[in-house]
Order: structure tokens, then sequence, then C-alpha cells
């Protein structure tokens, strides 16, 4: 899916197949030992090279030629863990 910039998408565990060059996917979602929400992703091939990447707030990734922003990863120390991403390019 095409997205206009500052569109913002929901990636939780498992696959979101809305990304253009996707899917993304959270493997994992963890507290930091200062207590600073992080994940890791996944999925698109054009990733394969990296595997997973680790993010945190404010971090950008690219899928699709799309960059996206984290704005936010809730609840990150439970299994209903997710991140918002809004594109920024």
């Amino acid at each position: 899916m095409e997205h206009e910039i500052g569109a913002e998408e929901r990636i939780t565990y498992g696959r979101n197949d809305r990304f253009v060059g996707g899917p993304v996917g959270g493997g994992r979602f963890w507290l930091e030992n200062d207590g600073t929400p992080a994940a890791k992703l996944g999925g698109p091939d054009e990733w394969a090279d990296r595997g997973m990447i680790d993010v945190r707030r404010g971090d950008t990734f690219t899928v699709g030629g799309q960059t996206w922003r984290v704005a936010d990863i809730v609840a990150a120390g439970s299994d209903d863990a997710y991140l918002t991403a809004v594109r920024v390019s």
C-alpha cells in the first residue's frame, strides 16, 4: 500500500502487510535497563542482509522506498505491545 507523508501505521507482534515492500512485523518488544521501550522489527526482503533491526522512539527505518519514524512504543513489556510509525518521506 502506498502511504502519504504523515500516514501512521501500527506494528504489533507478527506482520503488517500494509507496507510497500513489506511485510514489517514486531519480533520482540522490551524495556531496556533505563526503562526506555525498544522493539525488534523484521520482515521485508530488503532487510535480508541485516535481519531484524532494533528501534526506539525517534528512530527511522526505510522499507519500499518510504522512510518511517517510530513515534511511540506502547506496553513494551507485555504481550499487547505495539509501536506506531509515521511516514516522514
